[in-house]
């Protein structure tokens, strides 16, 4: 007997999902579908991680258990809203938190610890928030590896200098802001495994999203700034303020 794939189901599931919406039986296109409730892939990721490195596995694995449990929690956060469960608000403030217990206990249960490495000159941070901005920050470089968590990055009012100014932001799970003045030239390349992103007046959600922008003045100034940002799941958001 052929050993059974899941890409034929899929491809049957996306094709009756066409079928039914083009017969106007139904309201969503799968597309559409996944646009409104792409937080159900990290639940199914979850799901996986716990049934296929937990349930199943000979060697259990305590880390698999924990983080499998945050992700079907971070996706149910996220998704509950959108299903019209206007007395669930998401936010990361409750996220971290939970990631910060989830770390403790992996070390605590697991042989080696999970978590390690060194910042070689960058700004790391495993689970919390990470905020800058005011009058008093001189702007320069940066370089951020992110765990789990938010990152706020305001330069609206900060001293920026006249020169080309790079952040790289790489993240596994949370949110990146930054804000930027109206008049500082931009060039950003953001990407999602799963989540949304905006960039000035564009916007994508959903699987394995990006989105590569550079404002017309941006080559011929002097003072501009180039934005990498990649998180594994969550948010990525950059606006212009004033």
């Amino acid at each position: 007997m052929r050993e059974f794939s899941g890409i034929p189901l899929l491809l049957i599931i996306i094709g009756v999902g066409y079928l039914l919406a083009n017969l106007g039986l139904i309201s969503l296109t799968p597309g559409q579908a996944l646009i409104r409730y792409w937080p159900i892939l990290i639940i199914l990721i979850g799901a996986k991680i716990l049934v296929r490195d937990y349930i199943k596995a000979r060697f259990r694995s305590s880390f698999a258990l924990v983080f499998s449990v945050v992700l079907i929690a971070l996706g149910t956060f996220i998704l509950l809203p959108r299903l019209g469960f206007t007395g669930f608000r998401f936010s990361w403030n409750l996220i971290w938190p939970i990631g910060l217990i989830i770390i403790g206990l992996s070390i605590i249960f697991s042989p080696q610890d999970v978590f390690q490495g060194k910042s070689r000159g960058k700004h790391s941070l495993i689970v919390g928030e990470l905020h800058r901005g005011g009058e008093a920050w001189y702007v320069e470089d940066t370089n951020i590896a992110h765990g789990i968590g938010e990152i706020q990055l305001d330069l609206t009012n900060a001293v920026i200098p006249n020169k080309e100014i790079f952040f790289c932001i790489n993240g596994m799970i949370g949110e990146v802001t930054i804000y930027i003045p109206r008049d500082l030239p931009l060039k950003a390349f953001c990407r999602v495994k799963v989540g949304e992103i905006t960039v000035l007046d564009q916007n994508v959600n959903g699987i394995s999203r990006t989105i590569d922008l550079e404002t017309p003045e941006y080559s011929s100034s002097e003072r501009k700034l180039s934005i990498t940002a990649s998180m594994k799941i969550g948010e990525i958001t950059i606006r212009r303020i004033g």
